[in-house]
């Protein structure tokens, strides 16, 4: 029992020995942010096309239900769907 107990403490002896030389690797504050920007970016991109296509699926939704009951606009709101989703693949294209 006494060796299992020291076998422990060594090994955990060595872990924080050697944590001190792991922490010290050279890491730019510069690549942390291109990192970061890197993602914003990203996710932006992602939130852009979300939007773009739920505002053109509503927006397709509202012609089809236009055209159901009869309504002389549907057509409008046809294009205005189609509007919807080219501004917002244009957006995403633009970041």
């Amino acid at each position: 029992m006494k060796s299992v107990w020291r076998s422990i403490f060594v090994i955990s002896f060595l872990f924080l020995m050697a944590s001190p030389i792991f922490a010290q690797a050279p890491v730019s504050v510069s690549d942390t942010f291109g990192d970061a920007m890197t993602d914003i970016r990203n996710i932006a991109l992602a939130a852009g096309a979300l939007i773009g296509g739920i505002v053109g699926l509503v927006g397709i939704g509202r012609t089809a239900y236009k055209l159901s009951n009869g309504d002389t606009d549907a057509m409008t709101s046809l294009i205005m769907a189609v509007v919807g989703i080219f501004l917002g693949f244009i957006a995403v294209a633009f970041l």
